[in-house]
């Protein structure tokens, strides 16, 4: 057991009143990880999203485990980390996230010492023009998995942190990484070739929530409104909504929710302004088993499909 595991079960001893469950509880979800058993043990890496958590078992195969804090369905923006992902977190041997804002909560669970060496945040390792965070100070919008181009940079740094942690697998690591990257480069092709079926001027998208710029930017798709920014954490304003009314008036184009989201709002505003639900999108997490978005390139060609679709029955029936 880890000097670290060891001092927070000590903590929720002490919150729980020192009672013998809070041990064991907390060394039976250490043996589900599969950690602290021994050097035989797989390296366990912990990640904060499903969509990193996919990115590293595509890299890392069976030389490594895998756990996300967050599971499908559950919004990044606004969660609240559990005890136990802090003890999660204290049993890894390298925790990825996102960074730029997305999953800071995540970043606070790692300690001090060990975060230089423990903790990648992908996002903020990734070269090339990164999109702003509108109205904030120097943010940056943290969504960039949107755009499987830029994806590859966080492929890159994942099989990096896998070699340094586990040097013996490098030549699988490489191997898988380049395999990654390749289909990469080929389900980029495939979006470009669906977004060329809808109209020039029917690529227009509005969602729940502002995630989807870097796809817009990559595929030519202007982002026309949204209900919430690039975060959920703030109610929109009734000045907002009334401008994403008009919008959806204006232009007719169907209107799209999130699996993350609640989608009362846009659904009450698109019946409204007349316009139809074009579907449900994934966007900062995965999809459940049996989804088809339960992997990353799952993922995008779902949501390609659902917005392709959608724009070309709002194009063939246009809104009165």
């Amino acid at each position: 057991m880890s000097r670290h595991f060891a001092g927070l079960v000590a903590v929720l001893v002490v919150a729980a009143g020192g009672t013998a469950a809070v041990w064991a509880a907390a060394s039976s979800w250490q043996r589900s990880l599969g950690a602290g058993e021994g050097g035989a043990a797989r390296p366990l890496v912990v990640t904060s999203i499903t969509i990193i958590a996919d990115l590293a078992r595509q890299v890392g195969g069976d030389r490594i485990r895998v756990h996300s804090l967050l599971g499908p369905g559950q919004d990044p923006h606004t969660y609240q980390p559990t005890p136990r992902d802090a003890l999660t977190v204290s049993l890894a041997d390298l925790v990825l996230i996102n960074g730029h804002g997305l999953d800071y909560w995540a970043e606070r669970l790692v300690p001090d010492t060990v975060r230089s060496r423990r903790l990648v945040p992908l996002a903020e390792g990734v070269d090339g023009p990164l999109l702003p965070w509108p109205g904030s100070h120097g943010g940056t919008d943290p969504h960039l998995w949107m755009d499987p181009a830029l994806v590859a940079g966080y492929v890159e740094q994942i099989q990096d942190a896998l070699v340094r942690l586990d040097p013996s697998g490098e030549e699988v690591f490489r191997r898988n990484a380049a395999g990654f990257v390749d289909r990469l480069q080929r389900l980029d092709a495939w979006i470009e070739g669906q977004i060329a079926l809808v109209p020039p001027e029917r690529r227009k998208l509005v969602t729940t929530h502002d995630a989807y710029r870097y796809f817009g930017r990559r595929y030519g798709v202007e982002v026309l409104d949204t209900v919430w920014g690039i975060t959920t954490e703030e109610e929109p304003s009734a000045h907002h909504l009334a401008q994403l009314f008009r919008n959806l008036r204006q232009h007719g184009v169907p209107a799209f929710v999130e699996t993350t989201i609640n989608p009362q709002i846009m659904e009450e505003i698109a019946a409204q302004a007349g316009v139809a639900i074009g579907g449900k999108l994934y966007a900062d997490a995965l999809g459940p088993s049996g989804s088809g978005a339960e992997t990353y390139e799952g993922m995008m060609r779902y949501n390609v499909r659902v917005i392709v679709d959608a724009l070309q029955e709002a194009a063939r029936s246009p809104a009165r």
